[in-house]
């Protein structure tokens, strides 16, 4: 019997909660718990006992370092390494299962021979992929706050996340929605340089000399973009990279347009350090796959915890004063 199945008792009521029926007791103080506090069954101890023993997030955003950060999820990776090397396994195993969903829609258009009904099932298929990898992900996350936080690796937690579907595909149309400006700005730049001149477009009948000439002029227009538009992407484009995080962090996840200002303003003032934390968590999974391949899923493991760890470090606080999006 575990220990918040321990002294559960018909029709008592949560201490912090009274209004929720109590699912078990804490194994420290004693007293009733619910499911939230005893996330869902994950942990034996109360929230109150958790803080009292340190188990909660040690890191905050006003005192963190990158170096704070590694040892924090470096800890938690080395207790559950195993158990998260296998919620990553589940997590590829839902992403490629969803990908079969891409070929059956797309294979049925094809037997049926009609091209509408082709389109239509590969958006559906495309659609119901994008859902079923993006929730499955988001029950990545959350087992990753969990071990955090100080609790042991639920692998029916990669799954907790599914009633979040609607919120979820509302806050990825209007993430493309922010995005759809710049790539259509991307876009009318390289079609335009491709009109003057500036970029090759590799016509037939150009020469070999003519042709690296133009690759050489294309690789430096490049680079000379990049090196213009880089600084404002990266502004904007790193809040976007909490944005998965805070829709799993709250049961309940807020609206669309409150989980983008959430994510800016916890990125405010703190874009280096994601940043430095984001090209981390790469080279953690780059090295991975230079081990042979055999190090990328426990590397992919470590790679998701740091990206929790870094939101529950950079996560404001519900009560601040909120600032208007996206000042």
């Amino acid at each position: 019997m575990s220990d918040v199945d321990f002294g559960r008792a018909m029709g008592a009521s949560c201490a912090l909660h009274p209004q929720r029926e109590a699912s078990g007791t804490c194994e420290r103080c004693g007293n009733f718990t619910c499911d939230a506090c005893s996330l869902n069954g994950t942990s034996p101890r109360c929230p109150s006992c958790r803080e009292r023993s340190g188990a909660t997030f040690p890191l905050d955003r006003e005192t963190w370092t990158f170096s704070a950060l590694w040892d924090v999820c470096w800890a938690a990776f080395q207790r559950e390494w195993g158990m998260l090397s296998i919620a990553v396994l589940i997590y590829l195993g839902a992403a490629f299962g969803a990908q079969f969903l891409i070929n059956v829609a797309t294979g049925i258009g094809v037997a049926v021979d009609n091209a509408v009904v082709t389109v239509v099932l590969s958006l559906v298929g495309l659609v119901a992929q994008q859902l079923v990898q993006g929730l499955v992900q988001l029950g990545l996350l959350r087992v990753c706050f969990d071990v955090l936080q100080g609790s042991r690796v639920d692998l029916a937690r990669l799954f907790s996340q599914m009633h979040k579907a609607v919120p979820y595909a509302l806050t990825m149309l209007l993430v493309f929605a922010v995005l759809l400006p710049v790539i259509i700005v991307v876009a009318l730049v390289v079609v335009g340089a491709v009109g003057t001149g500036v970029l090759p477009s590799f016509e037939k009948g150009v020469s070999t000399e003519e042709m690296t000439e133009g690759l050489m002029r294309g690789m430096g227009v490049l680079g000379l973009g990049f090196l213009v538009l880089v600084g404002p992407l990266t502004y904007l484009l790193l809040p976007l990279y909490l944005v998965q995080p805070e829709l799993t962090y709250d049961d309940v996840p807020p609206s669309p347009v409150e989980v983008l200002r959430r994510s800016w303003e916890a990125a405010r003032g703190q874009r280096l350090g994601m940043l430095g934390v984001g090209l981390a968590a790469g080279a953690v999974m780059v090295a991975g796959v230079l081990a042979c391949c055999v190090g990328f899923i426990p590397g992919m493991a470590l790679a998701q915890l740091l990206v929790a760890g870094m939101y529950l470090t950079l996560r404001a606080p519900r009560d601040a004063g909120a600032e208007s999006f996206p000042g």
